[in-house]
């Protein structure tokens, strides 16, 4: 059968193709009847129109938008994500509503913005000042801000520094004092910004825990890392090459973490009476790790779900500035030997 094309559906709307691509690319510079006239004609052959075409007539495209400022396959090499997203899909499903990755594109998020067919945004690990969010202020589009800080946006955040301290203050109050900490590597164009600001977080947890043990806290402990199971792999595979021989590893994420036990195996070390380690997120993964994963619990699902709902809320103009603080725990598993 051949496929339909734009002339096709001219001629069954009795319109010329200019005006069917119009309702395709342009529609604003239409009738709203005509673009309905020519959706309904697309619609009959089969053509897939174009979503921002159907937008114009409902203002609505039913599409929510997960902005992050990775590429999507470095994001997703975080097992967090898959979680995350899942909450997302929850609330998205429970709303009739869809779900679209946004990434940067050639390294623009503004970029990425001005393309993305979406009513609103999920941001992941930006704060609302932060200068690739202000095209959203300035278009006045609906955005909820997550592991990062807002004032004026909507927010969920995880009580990051308790758990970090939490998470420290266990391995300190069992002896050890030889720490490494693997934390998040920032992208070269984000050095100098207030970028993963969960990151931040999670250091003053780990700080506050050494002042409140009288322990000397050293800068040089905290080595950056691409957060994936590569990452936490090839850092701690680095840290013991150049001579180092830590005792406990902190992790801001559990992705990490799985990397250095990883590396740990390959390296012959004993995991916990050689090393412990310490993640932090509790991803399914963490559980099923041999030895289990030692971690501080954040609900990654109920954030995504509760990300989405706002945002939902937001699109119903229900402007309320919600700062939802989840809790965390720490998880003791088989990682860590007290």
């Amino acid at each position: 059968m051949p496929r339909v094309t734009i002339a096709d559906v001219a001629r069954k709307a009795g319109v010329s193709p200019t005006t069917v691509s119009f309702t395709f690319n342009r529609p604003t510079e239409l009738s709203p009847a005509t673009v309905r006239k020519v959706l309904k004609a697309a619609e009959e052959l089969g053509y897939v129109p174009n979503p921002h075409a159907r937008a114009l007539l409902s203002s609505r495209a039913g599409v929510l938008g997960l902005l992050v400022p990775e590429r999507i396959f470095d994001a997703f090499a975080n097992p967090f994500y898959a979680a995350f997203v899942q909450g997302m899909g929850l609330a998205c499903d429970q709303q009739n509503l869809s779900l679209m990755i946004v990434s940067p594109i050639e390294g623009s998020l503004e970029k990425a913005i001005s393309r993305a067919p979406a009513d609103g945004f999920v941001i992941l690990g930006l704060g609302e000042d932060h200068r690739d969010i202000s095209p959203l202020s300035r278009r006045k589009v609906p955005f909820v801000i997550v592991d990062g800080d807002a004032e004026l946006a909507p927010s969920v955040n995880s009580d990051d520094e308790t758990g970090a301290c939490q998470s420290a203050s266990f391995l300190l109050s069992h002896g050890h004092r030889d720490l490494v900490i693997l934390t998040f590597l920032k992208p070269r164009k984000y050095m100098h910004d207030p970028y993963h600001d969960v990151g931040e977080r999670r250091l003053r947890g780990y700080r506050r825990a050494y002042e409140e043990h009288d322990v000397i806290w050293s800068e040089d402990i905290v080595i950056p890392s691409p957060c994936s199971i590569e990452g936490g792999e090839q850092c701690f595979e680095e840290i013991w090459q150049s001579g180092q021989r830590p005792t406990a590893v902190l992790c801001t994420s559990d992705a990490l973490a799985l990397g250095v036990l990883r590396a740990a195996e390959r390296l012959g070390l004993r995991v916990p009476e050689d090393l412990e380690v310490v993640g932090f997120d509790d991803v399914p993964q963490a559980a099923l790790a041999r030895p289990s994963l030692t971690t501080v619990r954040q609900p990654i699902v109920e954030k995504g779900r509760s990300a989405a709902q706002l945002l939902a809320s937001a699109l119903d103009d229900n402007q309320l500035s919600r700062h939802i603080l989840l809790p965390t725990e720490l998880v003791v598993r088989r990682t860590t030997s007290c």
